[in-house]
């Protein structure tokens, strides 16, 4: 074959991959085994290496996995600690004053939380439990009484009402005091939702269509529930800065509607009406953060009955584009976004019912085509891919990131070695070598 004709293809090749990988946000997901049917997922570091770390709560296991990070991405097998019954929500904060994170975790069925502290390492210490209403299904932590510490919002879903239960300052915690919601709460989540610089109580409400915002007077109590509309049994609350205005706007994710809510806050801690984005099918987690690192939060929903996340990027006003989805495993009920491989930017974790937890890698920050790992796509480039793919050369640098089955320690292996790889196998198959 003269060299002119596998220059060309070459650059078909580079320019394809190229296309392929700015068109994916999210390389193909990598699972790891945690307990029996996970519901839930946090991430945070544990062990005090400066790495996010995971813990999932597991439903059919009455349990709760640790799995640290390998610093790379990648995790330890999960180390399991025993909780209430049947947890449906794991949150992490210092709780008791240490500087490490510990956990807190709602048990729907023994209708209480579990409190597990920190040995500093990234074990916990047996659970201490807490009672509070009937049927939790989620639990949040923040400073509400302005003390300093860590206090606890829980959602009980059968007794219609959130708990507060306020922290003594050493991760223990005083009674639970119950504030009225709406019609099955399912999510709460913590943010100063009015601008007077104390964190404020939303609430998805499961069979009210609705959300419960509580104002906090400033020392943990709360005024009355005030309800907005939102979608058909909404699943999952969250709340962030959505059209870059500094104040805090909700995104609902309804289970029954296939759709998530956005409430735009009108500054004072009311909301406008919701404006509704299609997603995928049963969504029942919702997260935000900038996934493009263009300095806006974007959103990213779990849907349970389509197996796949639904990735909604910002237009930077508080709309957004339309759902871009994304396979995870079967039956995945949460999702969580932290830079887990230590590249600065956003990947996600997602808790699947079949028992394990997806990580879907960030591709925003590597350039396909960068064969030699120069950060350019150039010349130099070419002559390592046409080398390899055809004459028999040595890999290229960044080949130590990946096997040559194109699996990938790293998410830069997806992006600039799998392709490569995979036209290779096509080529000695004399299949195209298109993509």
């Amino acid at each position: 074959m003269k060299f002119s004709k596998l220059l060309t293809m070459t650059c078909v090749v580079l320019v394809a991959v190229n296309a392929n990988a700015q068109d994916s946000l999210f390389a193909p997901p990598v699972n790891y085994a945690a307990g029996d049917s996970p519901v839930s997922v946090f991430s945070a570091d544990f062990d005090g290496d400066n790495d996010n770390d995971l813990a999932v709560a597991n439903v059919g296991s009455d349990n709760v996995s640790i799995l640290l990070n390998n610093g790379d991405g990648t995790f330890a097998p999960a180390v399991n600690y025993g909780v209430g019954d049947q947890p449906h929500s794991v949150f992490s904060a210092d709780l008791d004053g240490d500087n490490d994170n510990d956990l807190a975790v709602a048990n729907y069925e023994s209708h209480n939380i579990s409190i597990l502290l920190n040995n500093g390492d990234g074990t916990f210490a047996p659970a201490v439990n807490y009672g509070v209403g009937y049927f939790l299904t989620s639990v949040f932590s923040a400073d509400l009484d302005g003390d300093n510490d860590n206090d606890l919002a829980v959602a009980n879903h059968n007794s219609n009402n959130v708990s507060i239960l306020l922290n003594n300052g050493d991760g223990t915690f005083a009674a639970a005091v119950n504030y009225g919601a709406g019609d099955f709460p399912r999510s709460v989540f913590l943010a100063d939702l009015d601008g007077d610089n104390d964190n404020d109580l939303a609430v998805a409400n499961y069979w009210g269509y609705n959300v419960s915002i509580l104002l906090n007077n400033g020392d943990g109590t709360f005024a009355p529930a005030v309800n907005y509309g939102v979608g058909y049994l909404s699943w999952s609350v969250f709340s962030a800065d959505l059209d870059g205005d500094n104040d805090n706007d909700l995104a609902v994710a309804n289970n029954d509607s296939d759709s998530v809510s956005i409430l735009l806050n009108n500054g004072d801690g009311t909301f406008a009406p919701a404006v509704n984005y299609g997603v995928g099918n049963g969504p029942r987690s919702v997260f935000s953060a900038d996934l493009d690192t263009d300095n806006d939060n974007d959103l990213a929903v779990v849907n349970y009955f389509s197996d796949n996340v639904s990735i909604l990027l910002n237009n930077g006003d508080g709309t957004f584009a339309p759902a871009v989805n994304y396979w995870v495993g079967d039956a995945p009920w949460s999702v969580f976004s932290a830079d887990l491989d230590g590249d600065n930017n956003n990947d996600l974790a997602v808790a699947n019912w079949s028992g394990n937890v997806s990580i879907l890698f960030n591709l925003t920050s590597y350039i396909c085509g960068d064969i030699d790992a120069s950060d350019a796509v150039n010349v130099a480039d070419l002559t390592y891919l046409v080398d390899y793919l055809f004459f028999g050369g040595p890999p290229p640098p960044v080949m130590e990131a990946a096997t040559v089955d194109g699996e990938r320690s790293r998410a830069d292996a997806i992006c600039r070695i799998e392709y490569p790889v995979a036209r290779k196998r096509a080529i000695s198959h004399r299949s195209s070598i298109l993509i």
